[in-house]
């Protein structure tokens, strides 16, 4: 049955269109001098108001209703349509159009003038057979077949059928079999519809079929909230389709999880671009292509941290955030923008992938031939999408603030983040040490020491004289051997640069002055020198153990050359090796690697150490570590923001793809108040007065890393990328920029930030929340002065309303 607020809207959607008003805080502005030219490293003012055409509800039947939504389904199409009775907005899960085929059996069957006009719907003009049949269906599965990818989906025109069927009486979930009948294979895929969401789910207990053996990947609602579209209209006097017009191109963006956040326009569009492939929580280098990799000089890319995105129609008027629930360490995020693949649609999408083609080795020369792996991941599929609607007066803004923080919602509720009690006064700095490297020297290696533990107390009480007192730091190279070849979980020390005692003592008497100094360390990167590969060192599908040539990046030089990775056991094994000695010293421990690069292991008889079975080790391990002290964790990835109390080195920008438009601060909004979060080292070109504003725009704190001595002494090592650390050079740097940072910030810590808004090109403002008041943090990129709100802000800087 339908309720009566459902009948009024649909009523309402079919005698015409529905607007949606834009709502836009009125402010007045006044810029003086020239514009401010944006570019994808800032964010862009609003995209225009989108104007709703009416949806085509014909052929859908009622499945579920909500106090947010009405559900419908078109069972020859597998479309879903979600009508949100907030805005009158209507989602459909696919594009709804025919194939060529069936338009011309309507027009064959057409008697009357009035008949083929009727019949003649408008057909999809860059659209052929099997992408009409994605761009419809609910479910498309990617399979192999002679080293061929090749796709069929779940309304395809031939080789597929699906049947929908009640799960529970209410009409609350639904279950779609699709079978796959050109291939053999069968997937169940489970419905659940909620308030403003939608859930679905995959079990891999629920895929059969012979065809199990060619798949290599399903996708999820490819076309939903796609932008663009051609359509070709047909003509009675000639009989054939020809005059081709431009679709309704809706104003928007689809938004990636890339680097702190991207968005990407709908735009129109004259030359192809690649895809964007989001490799959730970054590639697995046990199951790529080959065994052996090489480092290269370019900037490498972000990879998602996350297993989120969303598409936003106007601004403040709908969207939708989805974020998987199971499966997110096979997942990647998809976005083709418009002309990719001569497609005039700009879509986004899930991606879960089952298996892979590798290089299968047979020789020490190298022979060998390409391979699907002979069994599929094991894993299941859950996907939650979540509806946005109006300008955040009723619930979550309907742009990527509020996807943002509908994601933040979610995660505190399932554990994965958990609020930080509020704090006021000084905002924290990173202080890292780099304390030693080794090089090669005639017989061996040498240790070259760059700064002691009595350099350390001399910086750290410069700076504090400097009246920088929220610090917490972290040493890289305090061991004997140094990073690059003590074996991970040791605990050694060196005289040269301190014993166990001096460095006992340095910890001690700096947590008294509210310092915490960790041990930090890698516990992932290996190599021959370092470690026995037999029995610590992951191997390649293939079972050949991994191999990274770093050649290309380190100096000639170097001690080592090629790095390998460590078995995910091995790596837990480490961190509780090492946190276990190291509580005893200090209350917290910096981790590397193992917080953000994730490795599955395979021997002859198949896989030893699945990617899901090393995201579990990985919590578990982090788990116990976190026991007794806090974690430092670099960029690390959402399976262990549960047990990370500051966030390192966060990315502030994107991969700056051509085809992204704007960056923005996703990761940093969904983090906000969860956990401390630190940039990029500002010693290493992030530095300049747009760097301190994004800090301030990003509400994160500076971070940098000093050595005592000259980095030059570093050329012949493998930290010789650390070409600027020298404490002498950098701390009136350090105090600067300190300084404005703080200026601002301190004014809003312990807040909530529940909004940031575009004010105009260059010039941002986010709004903090307390207790029923409210501040506004005003950022001006510009070199101009600006006034808002009866306020001036100088140019290039930033200021607390």
């Amino acid at each position: 049955m339908l309720s009566k607020s459902i009948k009024a809207l649909l009523k309402r959607l079919a005698v015409g269109s529905v607007a949606l008003l834009l709502t836009v805080s009125t402010v007045s502005g006044a810029v003086v001098s020239a514009d401010y030219i944006d570019t994808n490293r800032d964010t862009r003012p609003d995209p225009e108001k989108a104007e709703y055409i009416t949806a085509d509800l014909n052929g859908f039947e009622f499945l579920y209703e909500t106090d947010s939504a009405g559900f419908f389904f078109k069972e020859k199409r597998d479309i879903i349509a979600i009508v949100d009775k907030r805005s009158g907005y209507t989602w459909k899960t696919g594009i709804d159009v025919p194939f060529s085929k069936e338009l011309s059996k309507n027009i064959s069957a057409a008697k009357t003038e009035e008949e083929i006009i009727a019949a003649s719907e408008p057909k999809e003009k860059s659209l052929n057979t099997t992408y009409i049949g994605i761009a419809n269906s609910l479910l498309t599965v990617e399979y192999s077949e002679l080293e061929a990818t090749k796709f069929i989906s779940s309304a395809s025109e031939s080789g597929a059928t699906s049947v929908i069927s009640k799960v529970e009486s209410d009409g609350s979930k639904w279950r779609l079999d699709a079978e796959f009948s050109s291939i053999d294979l069968k997937v169940a895929v489970y419905i659940t519809f909620k308030d403003d969401t939608i859930n679905y789910d995959i079990p891999f207990s629920e895929i059969s079929g012979e065809g199990k053996k060619k798949l290599t990947a399903l996708i999820l609602t490819p076309f939903l909230g796609a932008g663009g579209g051609e359509a070709q209209f047909y003509d009675p006097e000639t009989g054939e389709y020809g005059d081709t017009q431009s679709k309704y191109r809706v104003p928007g963006y689809v938004l990636v999880p890339d680097g702190s956040g991207a968005l990407i326009r709908f735009s129109d569009n004259n030359v192809a671009f690649n895809q964007y492939i989001g490799d959730v929580y970054g590639s697995d280098p046990s199951t790529e292509t080959y065994y052996y990799s090489e480092a290269t000089a370019s900037v490498p890319i972000k990879d998602p941290v996350m297993p989120v995105f969303g598409i936003a129609h106007g601004q403040g008027q709908t969207a939708f955030v989805a974020w998987a629930n199971s499966g997110a360490e096979h997942m990647d995020i998809i976005v083709n923008p418009d002309e990719t693949k001569k497609v005039k649609y700009t879509w986004a999408y899930p991606r879960f992938e089952y298996n892979m083609t590798y290089y299968q080795v047979y020789n020490s020369a190298g022979s060998g031939y390409f391979s699907l792996m002979d069994e599929p991941h094991e894993f299941d599929v859950s996907m939650t999408y979540r509806f946005l609607a109006g300008d955040g007066s009723t619930g979550y803004r309907a742009d990527y603030v509020g996807m943002a923080l509908a994601y933040r919602e979610h995660l505190i509720a399932d554990g994965t983040l958990k609020p930080m009690e509020a704090s006021d006064g000084e905002i924290p700095i990173r202080i890292d040490f780099l304390m030693s490297d080794v090089k090669k020297s005639l017989i061996g290696t040498n240790q070259v020491v760059m700064t002691t533990v009595d350099d350390v107390k001399e910086i750290l009480d410069e700076l504090l004289g400097l009246g920088i007192t929220n610090i917490n730091s972290g040493l890289i190279g305090w061991q004997k051997k140094s990073e690059t070849l003590a074996k991970p979980g040791s605990f050694s020390f060196t005289g040269k640069i301190g014993s166990k005692r001096d460095f006992k003592e340095l910890i001690d008497d700096y947590a008294e002055k509210n310092i915490d100094i960790s041990f930090s360390r890698d516990f992932v990167t290996i190599n021959k020198k370092m470690v026995n590969y037999a029995i610590n060192s992951a191997k390649h599908v293939n079972t050949w153990h991994l191999v990274f040539d770093v050649s290309t990046l380190y100096p000639e030089n170097a001690p080592v050359t090629e790095l390998g990775y460590a078995l995910p056991t091995k790596t837990a094994e480490w961190i509780e090796k090492l946190s276990d000695k190291a509580e005893d010293m200090s209350g917290s421990l910096t981790i590397t690697g193992a917080g953000n690069t994730l490795v599955s292991t395979y021997d002859r008889n198949g896989v030893v150490t699945s990617l899901t079975r090393s995201v579990e080790i990985m919590r578990e391990a982090f788990e116990k570590a976190s026991e007794n002290m806090k974690l430092n964790v670099e960029n690390p990835n959402m399976y262990v923001w549960e047990y990370t109390d500051r966030f390192l080195n966060a990315p502030v920008g994107t991969s700056q793809y051509v085809y992204e438009t704007d960056s923005v601060p996703f990761l940093e909004l969904v983090l906000h108040g969860t956990m401390e979060i630190y940039g990029p080292y500002s010693n290493f070109s992030f530095y300049t007065q747009n760097d301190i504003l994004r800090m301030i725009d990003y509400n994160i704190s500076p971070s940098f890393i000093f050595t005592m001595q000259p980095s030059y002494l570093l050329s012949d090592t493998a930290s010789s990328d650390m070409y600027s650390t020298e404490y002498e050079q950098y701390k009136e740097l350090a105090a600067n920029v300190y300084g404005q940072v703080n200026r601002v910030l301190s004014e809003v810590s312990g807040w909530n930030w529940i909004g940031r808004e575009v004010l105009e090109s260059g010039v941002i403002a986010n709004t903090y929340a307390l207790n029923g008041e409210t501040k506004t943090v005003i950022i001006n990129y510009t070199d101009s002065e600006v006034k808002y709100f009866d306020f001036i802000v100088p140019a290039e800087s930033a200021a607390v309303r």
